[in-house]
């Protein structure tokens, strides 16, 4: 007689023995993990799952915005407000994945062992009513309160004006169109569209001429202008010379928006510096290219006219004061640019300067 089988539950995941004998061989250990996967089951470990995914975005998305707000030397009662709403979100992600685990059928040993909490206490923690109670607390809370998502649009920020920026006069200026003072930094999803947006808007060019030189629908192109898809490096570079822009500039925001770490694979001070000016030229493509004056009252600390528009001329890599200003005033992502001023400023120095070959990159 044949030896039983070891298999994998369909379940629970875990390895149990099959016997040999007719018909098909089991799928499930037990009864229980059987009922598991009934469609009802299905819908609901669905559902588990998409709320612990939602808490887990929020979570980066609030901890990019902390690292931001760190870099940029906000005050202190603005960074320990980050810590509280990571605190919270922390809490959820717990609660949302004991909820998943009660329903799979997870012991409380195995929950507790990496939490250094006894199986007892933990239960104790998260009884049924707890568990409803946090959660429905969670989904009560309005969804800017996440600061952002990795595909959404940025929420407004929640942090009060500092006394000390300053105030446009009136009719000084007009900020482009779809912008307004003191919103969040935008994902590189949403940066990525807002540029390709905003080339394509330059450019002229139907949507149409853009698909058919990059080989793909008119409809998604237009889902990528929209944030809702995030095209392939090919892709990508074809509707960025369809624009007539050089191919390169964007390549910084595509590869964070496809959550690859931006290439910064650099010899020298002067290399990183070309790098660093590309991507901020990417940032300053996103916002609608605006000018020094409208840059500066986005901002929520003083940025000097004559750095913002050194730095966009590619003609000065600024301290990182500046740097992180001028970057959140474009709406992004101080953290993403870090290593390329670093660089730029730690490397060795050619004897030419950076801005003899870059000054004509913003043409």
């Amino acid at each position: 007689m044949a030896p039983p089988r070891r298999r994998i539950c369909a379940a629970c995941e875990r390895p149990f023995t099959g016997k040999r004998g007719p018909g098909r061989p089991k799928e499930y250990c037990s009864p229980a993990c059987r009922r598991r996967k009934s469609p009802d089951d299905a819908a609901q470990a669905a559902q588990h799952n998409a709320v612990i995914t939602e808490i887990a975005e929020a979570h980066q998305a609030e901890s990019n915005v902390m690292t931001n707000a760190a870099l940029e030397e906000q005050g202190s009662a603005e960074l320990l407000a980050h810590r509280v709403s990571l605190g919270r979100q922390l809490e959820d992600f717990e609660a949302a994945v004991i909820r998943r685990g009660r329903a799979r059928g997870e012991s409380w040993e195995e929950m507790a062992f990496y939490l250094s909490i006894s199986a007892e206490r933990l239960r104790k923690k998260w009884t049924s009513d707890t568990l409803s109670r946090r959660l429905e607390q969670h989904d009560s809370r309005p969804a800017a309160a996440a600061s952002g998502s990795a595909s959404g649009p940025g929420p407004v920020s929640r942090h009060p004006a500092h006394p000390d920026d300053p105030q446009p006069a009136d009719g000084e200026g007009t900020d482009p169109p779809g912008r307004d003072d003191g919103i969040a930094p935008r994902s590189a999803q949403q940066q990525l569209a807002a540029a390709l947006s905003f080339l394509q808007s330059r450019c002229g060019r139907p949507l149409r001429h853009l698909a058919d030189h990059a080989g793909v629908s008119p409809s998604y192109v237009s889902r990528v202008l929209a944030g809702e898809r995030r095209p392939s490096w090919p892709v990508t570079k074809a509707l960025i010379q369809a624009c007539a822009e050089e191919s390169a500039t964007l390549y910084p925001l595509w590869r964070i928006a496809h959550g690859q770490p931006i290439d910064i694979r650099v010899a020298t001070a002067e290399q990183a510096a070309q790098e660093f000016h590309r991507f901020l030229r990417s940032l300053h493509l996103a916002a609608a290219l605006p000018d020094p004056e409208c840059i500066a009252r986005r901002s929520r600390r003083p940025l000097a006219l004559t750095d913002i528009a050194q730095a966009l001329e590619g003609t000065i890599v600024p301290d990182w004061p500046t740097t992180a200003r001028l970057v959140v005033a474009l709406q992004g992502q101080p953290v993403d640019i870090r290593p390329l001023w670093h660089a730029a400023r730690a490397l060795p120095r050619p004897s030419l300067r950076t801005a003899t070959m870059y000054a004509d990159a913003f043409g």
